[in-house]
């Protein structure tokens, strides 16, 4: 393993780079900030499909107010570095054996662990988190976030082919093309012909009545954030409400609610999603989680 250290003096706390493999530095490692006092507990953010962890830092302030509260906070770049999928089996074997090393190294085995993450890594959250929730051999978050996270991929399967029908904008057609193969991939097939594979790996469907894969969830704090800018989504990538991660984080909540989870808390923003390395505005974005909002929603579990 290879160790790179930095010291950040603005925000009192200590970054350090750790590969798995010397020689591959896109794939199993991971970027911890450590406070400079001992730390309280441990956050692992996972981030989206495409995007190394040096990004996702650049994107988000969490990782300095989570330090400021105590928290070690580790981005990780799993198994297939920028290409994972997250709620895979592979890549939940990598989180299954990643969390206690995090612990065990940063001696937070018997403090609060919690999870978030965006977009896609979102997923890969619930999913751990469902799982964790079940069994009694893995570790259990005390609370998780996911922003702007696709949680049903029955509905985003159906969405994408929609979008190559109708969608004249080149972002959102090579988007879908690639998912649309994808998650036939993962899913071995397509929700026509694979609906109980789409049922038991999507980390919700809203069409499993029974909602079974989130049944774990009903006594986890989950916080689930969205930014559905209707206008700025019809007129830069063609997309309806019915193509929106915001279908699935809103019928998620609402089912937990009803399953009797009091901790289970919808946050909807507006302007606020912008990528801050670009300036450019973009609704599914780290930046529509607020810091402070979230850093004390989760130590406040």
């Amino acid at each position: 393993m290879i160790t790179v250290l930095a010291t950040l003096f603005s925000y009192s706390q200590t970054k350090e780079i750790i590969y798995a493999d010397a020689n591959d530095s896109n794939s199993n490692y991971y970027i911890a900030f450590k406070p400079e006092k001992q730390a309280e507990g441990l956050l692992l953010l996972l981030t989206s499909f495409g995007e190394r962890p040096e990004i996702a830092m650049n994107e988000t302030s969490i990782q300095n107010t989570a330090s400021a509260k105590g928290l070690i906070t580790v981005f990780a770049s799993l198994q297939m570095g920028t290409a994972n999928f997250f709620i895979d089996s592979a890549s939940q074997v990598t989180l299954d054996h990643l969390i206690p090393m995090l612990q065990q190294k940063y001696h937070t085995q018997n403090k609060p662990f919690y999870l978030g993450a965006f977009s896609l890594g979102g997923a890969g959250v619930v999913k751990y988190a469902e799982r964790a929730y079940a069994s009694p051999m893995l570790i259990k978050p005390k609370a998780i976030f996911a922003i702007d996270p696709p949680l049903d991929f029955e509905r985003v399967y159906y969405s994408l082919k929609e979008t190559m029908r109708q969608s004249k904008t080149e972002v959102a057609l090579r988007e879908a093309d690639y998912f649309l193969k994808r998650i036939e991939f993962e899913f071995q097939g397509t929700p026509y012909y694979q609906l109980k594979s789409f049922h038991k790996l999507s980390p919700y469907s809203y069409s499993d009545t029974l909602h079974t894969n989130i049944k774990p969830l009903v006594n986890c704090p989950v916080m689930l954030l969205s930014e559905p800018d209707l206008i700025w989504q019809m007129e830069e990538r063609g997309r309806s409400i019915n193509d929106l991660n915001i279908m699935d984080c809103s019928s998620m909540i609402n089912s937990l609610k009803l399953m009797g989870n009091k901790k289970a808390l919808l946050v909807i923003s507006s302007g606020k999603g912008y990528r801050k390395l670009t300036g450019k505005r973009n609704p599914h974005s780290w930046s529509i989680a607020e810091s402070e909002a979230v850093i004390n929603w989760l130590i406040g579990q």
